[in-house]
């Protein structure tokens, strides 16, 4: 039992969603507000990353591009050698793209470049943001606008959750069932969990690429916790189908926001989501509980 709450503590870890790399914030699952952007000038291309609230510029290569901060002072200049940050603007101190200093710095050896906007973080149910720049000594903006998403009704989820603990308790009750039913459910938890961190991770993109280092973590994880799952028998198979179980909720747990947030940031549907989020968090622990009993104790 000693080994397995090793294992638990160090999946879990290994499992739990990695940091946004920017400023160590983690990276959000659920938001409360849609954010929608305006068409933008000529040579300039933007795309908001949900994860963090991020707002990436691409430069077209002819172009020349200043983005201005609160004081409308400049911010970041796009160019043939890169991406500079002015060091001397309270802006971008504020958004640490740069050390305070003087003359600009480079932040970036190509024409695109993504950093935390706090313009893009909205108060009240509507409202709009507007970004100053320059495209080829052009005055110009990147404007858009946020609606507040109503939060979803969390009695449905409650409901499943006791529909699908109800029949594992009756089925418990049956000692002939209990090894099957550990099984089953560690499987369809950790398969559930597996699930949702993935797609999490291909839309949760706070430096503008797909969490390739997160989802390989989260594969690695599943294939050394469902191997044991194949190859053991008997008491040993409901023990590790009791960790499973525990990893799966205990990751899971990270992302409880998607039952009270409206908008969900991932690849697959926010229903789904939110269901397969349930299968792991209800049948993970029901696994992991199974699996305490007398019976398959060592």
């Amino acid at each position: 039992m000693r080994l397995a709450l090793v294992t638990l503590a160090a999946s879990a870890g290994l499992a739990a969603p990695a940091e946004a790399s920017a400023h160590g914030r983690g990276p959000a699952v659920a938001l409360d507000y849609r954010l929608r952007l305006a068409p933008t000038p000529d040579g300039l291309r933007v795309r908001i990353l949900d994860g963090d609230r991020s707002l990436e510029a691409s430069v077209a290569s002819h172009a020349r591009v200043l983005v201005r901060g609160y004081l409308h002072e400049p911010m970041l200049r796009f160019g043939a050698a890169g991406v500079f940050a002015n060091a001397s603007s309270p802006t971008a101190q504020g958004d640490r793209l740069v050390r305070p200093g003087s003359g600009w710095v480079r932040v970036a050896a190509g024409r695109r470049y993504a950093w935390h906007e706090h313009r893009l973080s909205p108060s009240g149910q509507r409202g709009s943001f507007s970004i100053p720049v320059q495209v080829d000594g052009l005055p110009g903006v990147i404007a858009g606008s946020f609606v507040r998403v109503p939060r979803p009704a969390l009695w449905p989820w409650l409901t499943a959750s006791v529909m699908l603990a109800g029949p594992v308790v009756a089925a418990a009750a049956r000692r002939a069932h209990r090894l099957g039913l550990a099984t089953g459910l560690g499987v369809a938890a950790g398969s559930a969990a597996l699930a949702t961190v993935i797609a999490f991770a291909l839309r949760d993109r706070p430096a503008g690429d797909v969490g390739w280092v997160q989802i390989g973590t989260a594969a690695a994880v599943g294939l050394a916790l469902g191997a044991p799952l194949v190859r053991l028998q008997g008491r040993r198979r409901a023990q590790a189908a009791g960790v499973t179980g525990a990893v799966a909720a205990a990751v899971t747990l990270a992302s409880l926001p998607v039952f009270s947030h409206g908008v969900v940031i991932s690849a697959l549907p926010a229903d789904v989501v939110r269901a397969a989020c349930g299968l792991a968090l209800v049948g993970g622990a029901s696994a992991a509980a199974l699996s305490l009993l007398p019976e398959f104790d060592a």
